[in-house]
């Protein structure tokens, strides 16, 4: 098959996996070696570890397909109800389930389209790590970014709280990974851009104070354990970035 043909077959498979399962998706194909070079040290090691002995292989012809399902409207409208001491924490468990309900849908189609095309996929963040490290630092070695093939696919643009935006679903997406090294057209990176945008700062003390913080990220993990839903979620961010952002009329869950 053509690159243009393995293209249209992996949007063929994510298009019958998402109505299967009443959810809306999008995709991107990055250049394995550009997402390898932007990966941080401990990850690129993990990478190497998933591409184990084809990863001279994946290095000259590879290629990372980024794969997102958006959350259902319902699940973003569950976050945060109430104030810091009412927080009605039985709908917020809506979202957390959301959460790992998207995971599961993730895995099981990434590992669907890996198969089709003789590929490795890459799981959706593993749930349940935030508690089980003492820094956020400790995380880094354990996953392989995401976001980085997401951005460099073109699936959005890198936002100010570091999730990916995506031009339709804002950051209620979650997000998988498949390797391959199929020929497969790849998809350039958006252009957009927060600009002036400060939605998910001024929902979340912890960005809007990043650039005084010695790691935010750290921040972030502790609060996410404190919540003690029913997974180590927030999500007052994304439902910012949705909501209240000055691209909220072009998002469309």
């Amino acid at each position: 098959m053509s690159a243009t043909e393995n293209l249209h077959r992996v949007e063929a498979i994510l298009a019958a996996e998402g109505k299967r399962r009443g959810l809306k998706w999008a995709m991107g194909v990055a250049p394995f070696d550009a997402v390898y070079g932007t990966l941080l040290p401990v990850q690129k090691m993990r990478l190497s570890e998933i591409a184990s002995g084809s990863i001279e292989h994946m290095m000259r012809d590879g290629s990372v397909i980024s794969i997102a399902y958006a959350y259902p409207p319902y699940a973003i409208e569950a976050i945060a109800h109430g104030s810091e001491k009412t927080w009605d924490m039985d709908r917020w468990n809506v979202y957390a389930r959301a959460y790992m309900r998207l995971n599961k849908a993730l895995n099981e189609t990434s590992a669907l389209i890996a198969k089709e095309l003789g590929g490795i996929a890459i799981p959706a963040t593993v749930e349940g790590l935030s508690s089980q490290v003492s820094h956020v630092e400790q995380y880094y070695a354990q996953r392989v970014s995401h976001r980085v093939a997401a951005e460099l696919s073109g699936v959005g643009w890198r936002g100010k709280n570091e999730l990916i935006v995506n031009p339709l679903f804002g950051c209620a997406i979650r997000l998988a990974s498949i390797l391959t090294t199929i020929q497969i057209m790849r998809t350039p990176p958006s252009k957009q851009g927060c600009g002036e945008c400060r939605a998910c700062f001024d929902a979340c003390s912890f960005l809007n104070h990043k650039g005084k913080l010695d790691n935010y990220r750290e921040q972030c993990r502790r609060y996410l354990v404190y919540l003690n839903l029913d997974d180590e979620v927030c999500g007052k961010c994304i439902k910012a970035c949705l909501k209240e952002s000055l691209y909220a009329g072009q998002f469309n869950l």
